[in-house]
């Protein structure tokens, strides 16, 4: 899966819709219960690109694709979402799940990484391994 996180704030979620110019898949409210049936603490927001169990750089680079053009040429937007929003986390992130015996590779180009520092966005990768 990846998925670009708006999270950490406390005001509504339909405000971070308006800011940003496009629809969130999952919007959680501060109060609401969570997947794991406890209530959240914070308002979150998230996109996902991709919701499977990504296995190799090439479906990882096709999951960022869908991400940056969502991000592309709103660069002020994200400004000011950190201007009125103020989340405190703002990330892409995921999992890899790589058997043992395989190897595989992301990568982020140069201009991709700009564009997720124009818009003030973090990006992290959990790695699993396994049989």
């Amino acid at each position: 899966m990846l998925t670009l996180s708006i999270t950490g704030f406390d005001a509504d979620p339909d405000l971070v819709t308006k800011t940003v110019g496009f629809e969130p898949t999952a919007v959680g409210r501060k109060g609401e219960l969570s997947p794991s049936g406890k209530p959240r603490t914070f308002n979150g927001r998230w996109h996902e690109a991709e919701s499977q169990r990504l296995v190799d750089g090439k479906q990882h680079d096709e999951a960022l694709a869908l991400i940056l053009v969502r991000l592309k040429g709103r660069e002020d937007q994200f400004a000011r979402l950190r201007t009125l929003v103020q989340p405190k986390q703002v990330t892409i992130y995921g999992g890899l799940y790589v058997p043992s015996d395989a190897q595989c590779g992301v990568w982020l180009e140069p201009d991709q990484m700009q564009l997720l520092a124009a818009c003030g966005v973090g990006w992290g990768l959990d790695l699993f391994t396994g049989g």
